[in-house]
């Protein structure tokens, strides 16, 4: 995206990505059960703003620190070309009324009129962004707000795929980009360190009740009923652990600060992609797949940069902890106890 006059900066670029993200996240919020719907309407307030405030230092033209929101077509206008304006004021307007009302007022929008403010907003963004920035909306690619150099490449890779028609493919980048980051924060890594994330370990159940059948001296001991409690104890064991691992997986999610409710739709939609020893993966097409819309791949991207936001913050979280660690264990193999204190203060075994 290029403006002839003012080219855009890489600061620029990842403001009109997080613009574009709050957007995103708008359209997402609009779709919710009512009185949910009503959030999009300040969602789409901020972006808007954020648009006209980053237009207003894109064009260089110097806005007063107090503005009536109506007041931003006016002062903008002296930045843009002769014979050109900033569209949709009306209809912004009327979107600003509806968020004073909600926010301060404490009346929620009907769903026609969450209907309308999405429209226009899409419209607003659709026609001003050539104006001010010379490119077109949906070119801004909000993975510039991504951090983790793994996920950007299988995002773009997704993006590939999307673009010549194939979604399947495009699908399974994002679920090998999700699973990658979950490893990211989960995986013990360096030192035997252990992320507070990882929630422990659980190896997949191995029903040994057939080696017992199997076992010629079990059939010369007629071991048949102790056979079959065996067998329902592996049965248990096996639900057991198949069921704490989903816990697991889930508590990491939101551990994490992540949607599980838009996991829980992002894990239907994309496929199940199986990593291999010999560095294949290979995925399977399910029926439910081969339906699979733009909208469908839009929501699933869409997620993945907004998990690896959500994600990225634990990353301050995890270096600390490894910072405390090093400095308590400098040598491999010799752990510094610290030096032991007494408690002084209150009796902590009083009721």
């Amino acid at each position: 995206m290029t403006t002839p006059t003012n080219p855009l900066t890489r600061q620029t670029v990842q403001r009109l990505a997080f613009i574009r993200f709050l957007h995103e996240q708008g359209v997402a919020q609009s779709r919710q059960p009512q009185p949910l719907a009503a959030t999009s309407v300040l969602s789409f307030h901020d972006a808007v703003e954020l648009f006209l405030v980053l237009a207003g230092e894109h064009l260089q033209v110097g806005l007063p620190t107090q503005i009536n929101f109506s007041q931003y077509w006016e002062k903008l206008a002296a930045g843009l070309p002769s014979n050109t304006q900033l569209p949709s004021k009306k209809a912004m307007e009327r979107m600003n009324k509806l968020r004073v009302n909600l926010k301060h007022h404490g009346a929620v929008p009907s769903p026609t009129d969450i209907d309308q403010v999405r429209a226009d907003v899409q419209t607003f963004f659709t026609d001003a962004t050539p104006i001010v920035f010379g490119g077109l909306f949906t070119q801004i690619d909000m993975i510039d707000l991504v951090t983790r150099q793994q996920t950007v490449e299988f995002l773009k890779f997704a993006q590939i795929c999307a673009d010549r028609g194939d979604l399947p493919q495009a699908m399974a980048a994002l679920s090998i980009a999700f699973r990658k980051m979950l490893d990211h924060y989960t995986e013990t890594r360096r030192s035997a360190y252990r992320p507070p994330f990882r929630f422990g370990d659980f190896r997949d159940f191995r029903d040994e009740s057939r080696k017992i059948s199997g076992d010629r001296e079990a059939r010369k001991l007629r071991l048949n009923d102790l056979l079959g409690y065996v067998k329902e104890i592996s049965r248990q064991l096996s639900s057991l652990t198949a069921a704490t691992k989903e816990i697991q997986r889930a508590m990491r999610v939101t551990a994490l600060g992540i949607d599980y409710t838009r996991y829980a739709q992002f894990e239907v939609l994309t496929p199940q992609v199986g990593l291999y020893a010999a560095g294949s993966a290979r995925f399977v097409v399910e029926e439910g797949h081969k339906l699979l819309t733009v909208e469908d791949y839009q929501f699933a991207r869409m997620f993945v940069i907004e998990s690896a936001m959500q994600a990225a913050k634990a990353d301050a979280v995890l270096q600390r902890r490894l910072d405390h660690r090093t400095a308590s264990n400098p040598s491999p193999g010799v752990w510094n106890r610290g030096e032991q204190r007494d408690w002084e203060g209150p009796d902590p075994f009083g009721s």
